[in-house]
């Protein structure tokens, strides 16, 4: 599935979760954090998206999510500090 990359930059928050839900990512809340896990396919349509290069994340060892209230997709590997994929 292709979306628009015209309008990808300029969405907030709220914006790309919807986007992001409808790509299939799964929506996670817990108190303050908000969060869509996604899976390495949706990574990459979001990556090309914004003109990077595609990236080749199993997902055995790596949780990837956007957070909502950072508006940047994040990675975490094998329970390490999470590290910023895309920033929007």
């Amino acid at each position: 599935m292709i979306i628009n990359t015209a309008t990808t930059t300029n969405l907030n928050g709220n914006d790309m979760k919807d986007k992001i839900i409808k790509l299939g990512g799964k929506e996670w809340t817990k108190g303050e954090l908000e969060r869509v896990y996604i899976n390495p396919e949706i990574l990459n349509i979001l990556e090309e998206e914004k003109g990077l290069g595609i990236s080749n994340y199993g997902e055995r060892n790596n949780k990837i999510y956007f957070d909502i209230q950072l508006n940047s997709i994040m990675r975490r590997y094998k329970n390490k500090k999470p590290q910023v994929e895309i920033q929007y």
